[in-house]
């Protein structure tokens, strides 16, 4: 088996020595003026040798030919996909209007009070309301729909970014690893361009040494490699590719360096044996350690304040309290489960969901969190697992909540860690009369619960005997969200001989009934 599939990449950075900068700006200015020539090479449908040769007619060797390619051949991919995304992007927010526009329709259809005054807004009616609204959505989608059509026939537009960032790639077998830039632990080696070596000579070097992976690169020039295609073993200094990336940033240039080194052996014992669940939120993070046998043995909190925070100070809280959940697994040596999120669907349509959902969402930082954890974890030794979330929150506030007294994030922290330990999640006794019996996988019968209790607010599940939902069914409310829900329907049906109106409550309220009487 290759080494290579038990080590990761790691990019170590340095300050640029200032005698190399002169080079550097003159080669830079030269690359950023050759770049939109190399684009149409790219573009010309020729052969990779045929595209190498034309590159190098622009006064490069062979790999600094092939490293300008594949530098713009990533970028010009990355433009493409994005490209994809956003039209993605866009087709999802007109179906999302679409829908909305049909939703508004029907109720504008079937409103039984067309006369009825409303006291906000300034509308007249309801009706004006609703009218006004579609009005609104309707030009709205027209506005998408000619985006979506000019962005189709548009081309594409590649953006290079700054001139003074330039990519050598390496390669095994060659000394160093890159026979453009040559690093022997002491000093940084650069071949010089054909034209340019006039200037320059045929090499610029000058001493080099690394604040942070100095151990790293060192240690990857002198392991042995293995060749991926033939399976030879390849010499010390010549096996490990280091990929070299010269680039400027406020007015200093640097060089980074990406290598492979040997990853951290994993510290936790399996999942079998205990697991730490995590449930993330916009505002908090909940986390419950569960023993071998399923059994809760702690909990806790970590409040996040992402509100008005910059992208580093983001990050930077999201790390902290990576570090802090880190530091609890290796303290219990478990593995971390989290829960494998999706927004791309729901952004698409978090228009016509409201600005709190919308600025929920975006606040909502879960990629950088996925990443601050997988980084934290991995430099420590310590599993991230992902599981399905589907139901967490349900069987959190229904089975564990008031069993362990938790909060509703803790209570679904639970449910994920026994999740990866394929423990049950059967339905509770006290619920499992509102559901029909099946021999359908357990989580249909969770589908059924959701879709009685889905409406319902959350705190109300801490109000003992859930008199708060019992009180909701017999004066008639709706319990919380959408109007189309009718399990816990009222209707008048008649008046008693002694005039008092009789109240025939739905079958779905009778079973709100016997579940607040079984608690």
């Amino acid at each position: 088996m290759s080494p290579s599939r038990w080590t990761m990449i790691k990019t170590y950075t340095a300050e640029l020595p200032k005698d190399l900068l002169p080079f550097v700006m003159a080669y830079g200015a030269k690359q950023g003026a050759d770049r939109c020539a190399v684009l149409e090479v790219l573009q010309g449908g020729h052969s990779r040798t045929k595209q190498n040769q034309l590159v190098q007619a622009l006064g490069y060797n062979k790999r600094q030919a092939n490293s300008l390619l594949i530098d713009l051949e990533g970028k010009r991919q990355s433009c493409i996909e994005c490209r994809t995304l956003h039209l993605e992007t866009l087709a999802g927010k007109i179906r999302s209007a679409q829908d909305q526009i049909k939703k508004w329709e029907h109720q504008l259809e079937d409103w039984p009070y067309p006369v009825c005054r409303v006291r906000r807004n300034g509308f007249k009616t309801i009706q004006h309301e609703l009218r006004f609204k579609i009005h609104q959505k309707r030009r709205y989608l027209i506005h998408q729909q000619r985006r979506l059509e000019a962005l189709q026939q548009a081309p594409i537009e590649i953006n290079f970014g700054p001139v003074n960032n330039f990519l050598f790639v390496g390669s095994q077998g060659e000394s160093g690893g890159n026979q453009i830039c040559q690093y022997d632990g002491q000093a940084l080696k650069i071949r010089v361009p054909t034209e340019m070596e006039e200037q320059f000579g045929k090499y610029v070097s000058a001493s080099l040494s690394f604040k942070y992976g100095q151990d790293a690169i060192q240690a990857a020039l002198l392991r042995h490699a293995v060749n991926s295609k033939s399976g030879r073993i390849i010499e010390p200094g010549k096996g490990e590719a280091l990929t070299w990336r010269l680039y400027e940033k406020q007015g200093r240039w640097y060089v980074a360096v990406s290598v492979d080194v040997t990853p951290v052996p994993t510290l936790n014992a399996p999942v079998q044996y205990g697991c730490i669940g995590v449930d993330l939120n916009p505002k908090i993070i909940g986390w419950a350690y569960v023993d071998g046998d399923g059994n809760l043995r702690a909990k806790g909190q970590i409040k996040l304040d992402l509100h008005s925070k910059r992208s580093g100070q983001v990050e930077a809280i999201l790390f902290d309290a990576a570090t802090k959940l880190c530091t609890l697994a290796i303290q219990h040596q478990c593995p971390i489960v989290v829960e494998r999120l999706d927004f791309t669907a729901k952004k698409k349509s978090m228009r016509e969901q409201g600005r709190r959902y919308a600025r929920m969402l975006n606040y909502f930082a879960y990629s950088t969190w996925q990443e601050a954890l997988a980084r934290v974890c991995r430099n420590r030794g310590i599993e991230v697992i992902q599981v399905n979330p589907a139901y967490s929150s349900l069987i959190g506030l229904t089975k564990f909540m008031r069993m362990f007294g938790l909060s509703s994030d803790t209570a679904a922290a639970l449910v994920l860690a026994r999740r990866a330990m394929k423990l049950s999640e059967s339905v509770p006794a006290h619920v499992a009369s509102l559901v029909p019996k099946t021999r359908k996988h357990v989580w249909a019968a969770w589908y059924q619960l959701n879709r009685k209790l889905g409406g319902i607010r959350r705190h109300r599940f801490y109000q003992p005997g859930f008199t708060g939902q019992l009180s909701s069914c017999l004066v008639g409310g709706e319990p919380h969200g959408r109007s189309t829900r009718t399990p816990l329907e009222v209707k008048t049906s008649g008046e008693m001989p002694d005039g008092n109106p009789t109240t025939a409550v739905s079958s779905g309220c009778l079973e709100i009934v016997q579940l607040c009487l079984s608690f």
